[in-house]
């Protein structure tokens, strides 16, 4: 388990975006185990059993870092069970895993530390990916998103801290 996930959040023409497809998904009777969570890119989950000190050190972090554009080609699929959206120019969300891996390193969890990071954009996770596959090609198209936020929620989705990044 975790006490804490940062996650990037998106502008609300992305959310929406992706949003409409995970919606698609769900009226054609595509089951999703994933955690009803609003569409993100997640950074990473922490331990920490103090919150002051943890968002303190998220605070630092977060000041200097600016909303930035990303551009969503393709899907794609983790083991055939997870569907995401897949970005495309992935440097600056490469740069800031580093930057909060580097500054949060003893509070990253230890089954992750040897986990490579490939930012996603999760659609649904299912057992059998062939019919969500399907639908979601139909509704895919390339588009350039928003990093607009990022978000810090507790295990129990609760929402502890958004950080509005600077604009470009």
């Amino acid at each position: 388990m975790y006490d804490y996930v940062l996650q990037y959040g998106f502008d609300k023409e992305t959310q929406d975006y992706v949003q409409n497809i995970k919606n698609i998904l769900k009226l054609n009777n595509v089951t999703d185990k994933e955690r009803n969570w609003l569409p993100h890119i997640t950074i990473d989950l922490y331990d920490c059993k103090n919150k002051d000190e943890f968002i303190e050190k998220v605070d630092k972090i977060v000041q200097n870092i600016n909303s930035f554009a990303v551009e969503f080609r393709n899907l794609n699929n983790f083991d055939n069970e997870t569907l995401y959206i897949e970005p495309y120019n992935k440097n600056n969300l490469m740069l800031l895993k580093s930057l909060f891996d580097e500054k949060l390193k003893s509070y990253r969890l230890e089954k992750r530390l040897k986990r490579e990071y490939i930012p996603h954009v999760t659609l649904c996770t299912n057992d059998d990916l062939s019919s969500a596959y399907k639908i979601a090609r139909e509704k895919f198209s390339p588009f350039n998103g928003m990093i607009k936020y990022i978000w810090c929620y507790n295990q129990n989705m609760e929402l502890l801290k958004e950080y509005i990044l600077n604009n470009i």
